[in-house]
């Protein structure tokens, strides 16, 4: 292990009491949103604001296959400056709570956000070490376009990352929560792009959890009508790659397969969709970018791994901070579906 990073695992043992302290905070307020922490802030306001919304149970290099995609291939649309916010949900919509575990999750996710920063700088191509260059939280005051594909060196350094807090569970509650925050925390102006791999784009389509609105998909006009929203949201899907042996690969079909279910979206061919409240206007607000490695990789797998202590596997799926993290702390010992941790 380098110096570095036990450096960087030390910083953060010291920090477990603020962490515990900060969740606790939150979850005793009536606060939807929060942020928690920032990694790298800047006070420069963002116009576009990339949410990578997951359980991290744990952090894995599918998690930054989605935000290494989306700061280095930005969309035509997606305005500077930018910045990206890890929000985790304390009320899982699919998943029961395991209050014990959230501290670790969000220590996980600070490793994460350093792993990430240091692997958006100019030269690097992935993430080999994480840093100890924490800071407290300072919130501001169709296909890449070309010219944009490779941010300038002072982009890719002064992206700053937030870690963030919501206590809404679905996607279309979300970008409300962050906009009704007080004191705001970004501006109203900013346009939310929600940063997904296919697997969750079905579920944010399905019908089923939606069921108090009628019908049931009408629901997602809080997240796509911009009178309704409070602003711009978009959805940018990184297809999941294609490999005919994995069972879960074949359910979501080839590459192109993916694309094309978007595309029918926008031009009115699904016709029981629309039955259950689809407007394929909405489909202009859904972009769907090329397969990244990495992207696919499930939290499942790494919790297995950790479990039957296959370190060299634990290391290949997630980042460095993260698997020594794990690794450190025992995570997932007793528990691969991540119920209980250490």
């Amino acid at each position: 292990m380098s110096d570095d990073m036990t450096s960087c695992l030390s910083s953060l043992r010291s920090r477990l009491p603020e962490i515990e302290s900060a969740l606790h905070a939150f979850t005793s307020s009536s606060a939807q949103f929060r942020i928690i922490r920032t990694i790298n802030p800047t006070k420069t306001p963002p116009k576009t604001l990339y949410i990578l919304d997951s359980s991290f149970n744990p952090p894995s290099v599918a998690h930054l296959a989605l935000a290494k995609s989306a700061v280095r291939s930005p969309g035509a649309r997606d305005e500077k400056p930018r910045r990206l916010v890890l929000l985790f949900s304390t009320h899982n919509a699919d998943k029961a709570p395991s209050p014990a575990s959230f501290e670790q999750r969000l220590a996980m996710m600070e490793l994460f956000a350093e792993d990430l920063h240091i692997s958006l700088r100019p030269g690097n191509s992935s993430s080999t070490q994480s840093s100890s260059t924490e800071t407290m939280a300072s919130p501001p005051t169709n296909r890449p376009n070309p010219d944009l594909s490779h941010p300038s060196t002072d982009e890719a350094e002064d992206i700053s990352i937030d870690i963030a807090l919501t206590t809404a569970p679905y996607y279309t509650d979300k970008s409300l929560a962050i906009r009704k925050a007080t004191p705001p925390p970004y501006p109203p102006t900013a346009t939310h792009i929600h940063l997904l791999g296919f697997d969750t784009i079905t579920r944010f389509l399905n019908p089923k959890y939606y069921t108090e609105a009628k019908p049931p998909l009408s629901a997602l006009s809080r997240f796509f009508d911009k009178e309704v929203a409070g602003g711009e949201n978009r959805l940018r899907v990184t297809a999941r790659p294609y490999d005919e042996s994995d069972p879960a690969s074949r359910e979501f079909g080839t590459e192109s397969e993916q694309k094309r279910f978007v595309e029918r979206l926008g031009e009115g061919e699904d016709r029981e969709m629309e039955n259950k409240g689809w407007r394929r206007e909405w489909a202009q607000s859904i972009e769907v970018v090329d397969a990244e490695e990495g992207v696919g990789v499930s939290s499942t797998r790494i919790r297995k791994a950790a479990k039957g202590q296959e370190w060299h596997d634990v290391g290949r799926l997630c980042t460095s901070g993260v698997a020594g993290w794990i690794r450190e702390r025992g995570l997932y010992g007793e528990d691969d579906r991540g119920v209980k941790m250490a």
